[in-house]
């Protein structure tokens, strides 16, 4: 069994690691396998200070004397080294960071343990209760199904990922506040709050129970592809799952096993979910009868708030929006970003480049994560079909439209458009020295200049990202020109494009969403 020891400290900050875990009251993990909360020995002088600072060559110092390498002390005045600590995986040890995994896969499988927890316990989640012991209680394990590819993961993997990182983003998700809370505590007290579930409760993330659920929405996508044209109910262009269902994880009393507990029909010879009308009533019955939910998860800054959408039959969520114009990025000077946004009614969604040069998406902005997306050619269908239009190229069958790939022979026409859009009514913050209070900008009107300052682009890391800007940038001057050059209602384009991008078009199913 791994010690921790004086070259472990050297390695990462494990030294502020121990000095925020006495200061917290967290529980160490000793190497005869118990854990025990520690305090600073105050007979060793300045060793908290060393640990706080991660002064490795004054803690090397102290370690070297028999009185003075007792550097901790538990409340029955008990004495301990550093290497009587386990090297846990919160210091390095155990199992790794989670293969590599992205952020969102460890933390939506991360909530996966909270929340079980927290039904389990059936009381609030704080820093007392949801310690690393209790989030590794084998018996947990069996009610958690968090897969990433084939493999199903562990708490231990999971909360070592958290520390085992190079990710900023991760350990702001664990680490405890004021109040005792995280963001997976007060996600699972939300949840619970809300849906309050009895008996034995199962969390999914990209389990085979899960897959089972989004099969259904595959097969009523083939059926919905036999019907004629009126009857039909999905998008010609796409329909994706998250745009069905956009859970992150989900919760069921159902048996994990889908082929025992064979949800919305799977599996079965006789479905009774061949339609999306029928499939979404389902969706929403089971929901109501504590058996199946999607839960979309969002981080929680301060308060967690839970919003049910796609109810059935009425929709709360499916109001009418307004298009309440655009501007070039958020402040307005049209070279400082490469996107542009458009406010639909109270929400503002930023189109922009997500590949550098190849592809281009609308993404409505959240408090802390984007509240939904739309591909470019979800946006172009649209526009097909609601304002007659479309976005850059003109092919008969919206199903065939790409982006417009950018090369310089377009600048005449990619500074045209800049020029209409600079002055345009819809332009919020116009760059025409007219609009006060706003910051005016200079219209740039020498194309050469314009091509200068387009090519010169310099991005938030502050590299040259000319390619990227023009790409981007020209999508979107094509986008406004696809929209106020229409005869057609632009107001159902704001709501259908906003709909779809929150997972909330006619067919999409039940969820809730925290954020």
């Amino acid at each position: 069994m791994a010690a921790l020891n004086l070259s472990e400290l050297a390695k990462r900050d494990n030294a502020l690691l121990v000095y925020n875990k006495i200061i917290k009251k967290t529980p160490f993990e000793l190497n005869n396998k118990t854990e025990i909360e520690l305090k600073f020995n105050l007979d060793v002088k300045g060793i908290a200070t060393a640990f706080k600072t991660q002064d490795l060559k004054k803690i090397k110092e102290l370690s070297s004397d028999k009185l003075t390498k007792m550097f901790f002390v538990d409340k029955n005045k008990k004495v301990y080294k550093l290497t009587d600590l386990f090297k846990s995986e919160e210091f390095g040890g155990g199992s790794g960071s989670g293969g590599g995994a992205s952020d969102t896969a460890v933390t939506e499988s991360m909530q996966c343990y909270y929340s079980a927890l927290r039904y389990k316990l059936g009381e609030k989640l704080h820093s007392g209760n949801a310690t690393p012991k209790a989030l590794k209680d084998k018996s947990l394990q069996g009610y958690v199904f968090a897969f990433e590819g084939s493999t199903r993961w562990t708490a231990s993997t999971l909360l070592a990922a958290h520390t085992n990182t190079t990710s900023k983003a991760l350990p702001t998700w664990i680490e405890y506040d004021t109040d005792g809370q995280n963001v997976y505590t007060k996600t699972a007290n939300a949840l619970a709050a809300n849906q309050k579930w009895s008996g034995d409760i199962y969390f999914h993330r990209g389990s085979p129970f899960m897959s089972a659920i989004y099969e259904s929405k595959k097969t009523a996508l083939e059926f919905d592809k036999t019907l004629n044209s009126k009857a039909k109910k999905a998008p010609s262009s796409g329909f994706s799952d998250d745009k069905w269902n956009p859970g992150d994880i989900w919760m069921s009393t159902m048996s994990p096993n889908p082929g025992t507990s064979q949800p919305l029909d799977f599996g079965k010879a006789e479905n009774c979910n061949l339609t999306f009308d029928q499939l979404r009533k389902n969706v929403y019955k089971l929901a109501k009868s504590q058996e199946l939910l999607g839960v979309s998860l969002k981080k929680v800054i301060s308060t967690a708030k839970v919003t049910m959408f796609n109810t059935y039959p009425s929709r709360k969520q499916n109001t009418n929006v307004t298009l309440n114009g655009f501007t070039f990025g958020q402040s307005g000077d049209f070279f400082n970003s490469a996107d542009i946004y458009l406010k639909l009614g109270d929400k503002q969604v930023q189109f922009r480049s997500t590949a550098s040069t190849k592809s281009w998406q609308g993404e409505v902005k959240g408090a802390a994560a984007a509240a939904g997306k739309i591909g470019g050619g979800g946006v172009n269908f649209y526009c097909f079909d609601i304002l007659k239009t479309t976005i850059g190229s003109v092919p008969k069958d919206a199903k065939k439209w790409k982006e417009t790939l950018w090369n310089d022979n377009m600048f005449p026409h990619f500074h045209k458009l800049y020029m209409k859009y600079s002055i345009h009514p819809g332009n919020k913050l116009k760059t025409n020295k007219k609009v006060k209070p706003q910051k005016n900008f200079t219209v740039i009107k020498d194309l050469a200049v314009f091509k200068q300052m387009a090519n010169g682009y310099i991005n938030s890391k502050n590299k040259n990202a000319g390619p990227a800007f023009k790409f981007s940038k020209y999508m979107g001057l094509l986008l406004l020109d696809a929209i106020y050059t229409s005869k057609g209602s632009k107001n159902e384009w704001a709501t259908q494009v906003l709909r779809y991008a929150m997972s909330n078009i006619d067919i999409s199913t039940y969820f809730i969403k925290i954020e």
